[in-house]
């Protein structure tokens, strides 16, 4: 396999990224995560922060030992090189909270309170407040936008393309899928593919059969 077709040079940009932003941004106090790139599962968002270490060096690890996992979707990075790195920053700033023991977030990790903006606008965000999800509009500040303009090699070469629409003869075939929190066992029912999180046990709801 050549690196042409390979995810091994843009996860190595990215991992970088983080490093530089890192330094620059936290004085290299954020553990430094798993960077992964997979398709957008919740249909909209550029990334995700895992809200529990989701990585382990072994099978039975401790829920607190391990590495959390910063997420770049892959349909995503096709944008510009500045609104990635935007994202990464986005993330990096939820990760610096959960460090900090700080809840940033509600509504199944959808809503943005004031701690995640106080904590964005430290570490070279500005943020807008959006009418549904809080404050979570991020920008680059001046100061990230001048750091990024001096970085050298700011494209990704490979993207993940959307799934082509489903055409007017075929009709797409409904099902319910259930999904259930492994530690309290709450049940929930979606028409389609869904990342949800527990609000009271902080973690991600599992697909069941």
């Amino acid at each position: 396999m050549t690196t042409e077709q390979s995810l091994q040079p843009i996860i190595e940009k990215l991992e970088n990224l983080f490093s530089k932003f890192n330094e620059k941004f936290y004085n290299n106090e954020l553990q430094t995560p798993v960077i992964t790139v997979s398709p957008d599962t919740t249909k909209g968002a550029y990334g995700w922060c895992t809200s529990w270490k989701a990585w382990g060096k072994q099978e039975g690890a401790k829920d607190d030992e391990g590495f959390y996992e910063i997420n770049l979707c892959a349909e995503h990075l096709s944008r510009p090189f500045e609104q990635i790195a935007e994202t990464l920053l986005h993330e990096m700033v939820h990760l610096f909270n959960l460090q900090e023991g700080v809840q940033d977030t509600s509504r199944g990790g959808t809503y943005h309170n004031k701690k995640y903006k106080e904590a964005a606008e430290k570490h070279g965000l500005n943020v807008d407040k959006d009418s549904k999800y809080g404050w979570t509009k991020t920008s680059l500040n001046d100061e990230a936008k001048a750091f990024i303009e001096g970085l050298a090699d700011k494209k990704f070469q490979l993207y993940r393309k959307r799934i082509p629409k489903i055409g007017k003869g075929a009709k797409a075939k409904s099902s319910s899928r259930k999904y259930v929190c492994p530690l309290c066992e709450t049940i929930i029912r979606a028409t389609k593919e869904v990342r949800v999180q527990c609000y009271d046990c902080g973690v991600l709801f599992e697909e069941a059969e």
